[in-house]
């Protein structure tokens, strides 16, 4: 049940997704099931009045929780002592959103938010900075202007590559895309990212036995991350057998920290459209520092410190690829997204293209499976954090950014694209 639950999240049907998990959390006496309160947290976040009983029931169980769990944390060692503080940053982070959404107490949600964070990165080795900036540094030596040979890859259009930070808006710009009836959204899970490894050897491999194979072996790999692109629309639309001119005429591919891999991705497919999301710095490590993340490479967005260095590697390597491969990359701002989404969606659809289509501009109210921490955000349409409530705690991390803490130069760079009078470029007033 718990996990119909979360299925019925993922499919915005939040009532009988609460029912669901608000039977768990009653009848759960051992509390074994304690994803149910992210997800509830996450529901009553989108549409309170899908919880019958709203915030309350759930916090009284949490707070009650939190303080049997600090209680044994001390006495306890070893593997335990993990489960438990992995425990207490999720319950606090659950008690954070309450106060965020609910209460809008500022100070009890930053409290709540600390001691989350403070678990959690007690329970991680530490951020190697080190080794971040290794990684930056070796792609900008290897993927510089002459280092791509001349007429490789394959010709194709079809892959519509998203690149960006975590939190800038590129689930909105997939859901934009994703609502043309000839291009379709493939999510999170990269096809491109889960055959790079296997990309890069062969390319190192071609390129040292015989580089006279070079442009046959890239046409090759190109077409295969189509190919499997292809297979994974015909296994989620359910119908396998449909004729070759019915599959969308673009398949988006979405992998945030694709930003590594723009060199990559060039030298497979040359006239791809390679789309980057921006958002205001503030307001996009706001949102990212804010939200509780899957365990894995985006936890470190939890500490100021290497949340500052995952953002400078971004910025390094987004001007490094405007550098050395000017105007492959295709910048829209978040902002004018918000502010002109009409204008941008037309621009947009024409970049890929294709026909413009008037449901693009439905695209909040279409019905698809949405799995990640911007569902809710999508289906409410646009929208924005402020920032004014949290100025006071940001202190530190915008001295970390130091001249980032600004994206002012980028602009949005569709075809065509400008501005309309009278629109705010950038949103640095809050700042």
């Amino acid at each position: 049940m718990s996990s119909r639950g979360s299925s019925n999240i993922i499919l915005g049907d939040y009532v009988y997704a609460a029912n669901d998990l608000t039977t768990v959390m009653k009848h759960d006496s051992g509390r074994r099931f304690q994803d149910v309160f992210t997800g509830l947290a996450r529901i009553l976040q989108a549409k309170e009045s899908a919880v019958a009983e709203g915030w309350s029931p759930m916090i009284e169980i949490v707070v009650d929780l939190i303080s049997v769990l600090e209680s044994q944390i001390d006495s306890i060692g070893g593997d335990r002592s993990g489960v438990l503080m992995n425990s207490l940053a999720r319950l606090y982070h659950v008690l954070f959103v309450y106060h965020d959404v609910k209460t809008k107490d500022t100070d009890l949600a930053w409290e709540a938010l600390a001691k989350s964070y403070d678990f959690k990165m007690r329970n991680l080795q530490p951020f190697n900075a080190s080794l971040e900036r290794q990684k930056v540094s070796a792609t900008k030596q290897i993927f510089h202007h002459g280092f791509f040979p001349e007429g490789v890859g394959s010709q194709t259009k079809v892959p519509i590559f998203i690149i960006g930070f975590v939190r800038s808006g590129s689930t909105l710009l997939e859901r934009v895309l994703d609502s043309h009836p000839e291009i379709y959204g493939t999510g999170e899970n990269s096809v491109f990212n889960g055959q790079l490894d296997y990309i890069r050897n062969k390319i190192v491999e071609a390129s040292m036995v015989d580089s006279s194979n070079l442009p046959g072996v890239i046409k090759g790999l190109a077409d295969g991350v189509v190919d499997e692109m292809v297979n994974r629309w015909k296994m989620v639309s359910g119908d396998g057998g449909r004729p070759a001119d019915e599959v969308p005429s673009r398949l988006v591919d979405k992998m945030l920290t694709n930003y590594y891999n723009v060199g990559f991705i060039h030298m497979l497919f040359p006239n791809a459209l390679i789309l980057h999301i921006a958002r205001e710095p503030m307001d996009t490590l706001l949102s990212a520092y804010k939200h509780e993340f899957p365990p894995g490479s985006l936890d470190y967005t939890s500490s100021f410190p290497s949340l500052a260095e995952l953002y400078h590697s971004y910025r390094d390597l987004m001007e490094h690829w405007d550098r050395e491969l000017p105007g492959r990359v295709t910048h829209i701002r978040y902002e004018d997204m918000v502010n002109d989404m009409a204008g941008v969606a037309r621009k947009l659809v024409q970049a890929t293209g294709l026909e413009w289509d008037e449901t693009v501009l439905d695209f909040h109210t279409k019905k698809h499976a949405v799995n990640t921490l911007s569902t809710t955000q999508v289906r409410k349409g646009v929208y924005r954090d402020s920032l004014q409530a949290w100025r006071r705690h940001l202190g530190p991390l915008m001295e970390l950014l130091g001249d980032e803490v600004s994206y002012d130069h980028l602009r949005t760079t569709l075809g065509g694209y400008s501005l309309p009078k009278g629109s705010a470029a950038t949103i640095e007033g809050e700042l």
